[in-house]
């Protein structure tokens, strides 16, 4: 038996097997005898499927997740789980047990430890004044990472720092995965069908300072098309809410989504080229405006005043002040961006050309509106996606493998 035909039966034995627990409690006892066989990836997916089947807000599931974090190399992760619980209240005894050692080692350990114990830390004595360090930077994932999962078509891509996984959608089956980025593990997050979503996923968005995942499904084509956003608790999956556009606004088919950092939610309709938003606590989506665009493909927010949309016809920039649009003016033709990002004045997005993807990064000038460069970061065969995350951009190089470039 060949070897990728061995790592297909091992990942195939997992899934089937980190899927096989019925409830929160046993997906809890299950991740537990993991742990104590020294099984610390799969007491991890377990502890994992035990918040997704029961709530993220169960504090001994909490619990079981830290300590799996802890055994499985995710110290930082564990460090954050546990302050999670002491914010609630809390004070799980763990400034003894070994399978928190990693945890006490890190930095960040006595200040949790004064939460845990309920008393605040003790001021440092007066001493001259150095230097501030800069922070040290967390730990990223490979700048390789590979994964098995056959006939996957994907459509999107979001990295979630806290957990170190990926969500990536697969447009073939109408799901989403999740590919951790320490075990290279591929597990099911959710589906069309089981979610009760309409019948197609078009696009996602992660809001990280939430915790929130926003998913755009879509039922229906041409003057039958319809479209909702819904949004889903990141730790777990769980439904909380859907917005849709209005009935006015005819049929819509959303195929980007972006979230600002006030939690504004965009969407951009294909059908129609044009922009719809929903605001925090929001029922519905508002059209915001038409564009000036043909096959408009992907969404990039820009502060809390500025988007950029790429289309067939080029990037448009838009001034969400006054919902007016500028044409990114290049002597290179920007009509073929999907995935697009901002980051620090310039756009970086995937490039998908008939042969091959590149990842392109655009520099622009001060008003944001013509090209003064372009970079080629890298190339693949097969990118049909790519995310920012901080001074990384993650693309799929190929069907079963996700790369990072540094923006630096």
């Amino acid at each position: 038996m060949g070897m990728g035909l061995v790592l297909n039966f091992i990942i195939a034995a997992w899934i089937q097997s980190s899927a096989a627990c019925a409830d929160a409690p046993d997906c809890r006892r299950q991740s537990t005898e993991a742990a104590a066989r020294g099984e610390y990836e799969q007491a991890h997916d377990l502890a994992w499927r035990a918040v997704q089947k029961g709530s993220a807000s169960d504090p001994e599931s909490m619990l079981v997740l830290a300590r799996a974090q802890s055994l499985s190399g995710r110290p930082s992760d564990a460090l954050v789980m546990l302050g999670r619980l002491a914010g609630m209240g809390l004070k799980p005894d763990v400034a003894k047990d070994p399978d928190f050692r990693r945890v006490r080692d890190l930095p960040g350990w006595p200040e949790l430890e004064a939460r845990l114990n309920g008393t605040p830390m003790a001021a440092a004595p007066l001493a001259p004044v150095a230097p501030k360090a800069s922070p040290a930077a967390p730990l990223a994932p490979d700048d390789e990472i590979s994964f098995s999962a056959p006939g996957v078509e994907a459509f999107a891509l979001a990295h979630d720092a806290v957990s170190r996984r990926f969500v990536l959608g697969d447009r073939a089956a109408h799901r989403l995965l999740v590919v951790d980025a320490v075990s290279h593990n591929v597990v099911n997050y959710v589906s069309a069908a089981s979610a009760g979503f309409y019948d197609e996923l078009t696009a996602f968005a992660l809001d990280s300072r939430r915790g929130d995942l926003w998913v755009a499904s879509t039922r229906g084509d041409g003057a039958q098309s319809a479209s909702v956003v819904h949004k889903l608790q990141l730790i777990s999956g769980r439904s909380l809410a859907e917005v849709r556009a209005p009935e006015k606004a005819g049929p819509v088919r959303f195929v980007s989504v972006a979230v600002t950092a006030d939690g504004v939610v965009f969407a951009l309709d294909a059908i129609g080229s044009r922009l719809f938003v929903a605001r925090p606590g929001a029922k519905a989506m508002e059209e915001v405006m038409k564009l000036d665009v043909d096959k408009p493909s992907s969404l990039a927010v820009a502060g809390d005043k500025a988007m950029f949309v790429a289309s067939a016809k080029g990037i448009l920039r838009i001034d969400l002040a006054v919902r007016t649009s500028r044409r990114v003016r290049s002597a290179d033709d920007l009509g073929a961006f999907h995935a697009l990002a901002w980051r620090a004045g310039s756009l970086v997005g995937v490039e998908r050309l008939p042969d091959t993807a590149r990842v392109v990064r655009i520099m622009l000038d001060a008003s944001g509106t013509r090209a003064t460069g372009r970079e080629v970061l890298a190339t693949a065969t097969g990118a049909a996606a790519g995310t920012l995350a901080g001074d990384s951009y993650y693309y799929l190089s190929d069907a079963g493998t996700i790369r990072r470039v540094s923006l630096r």
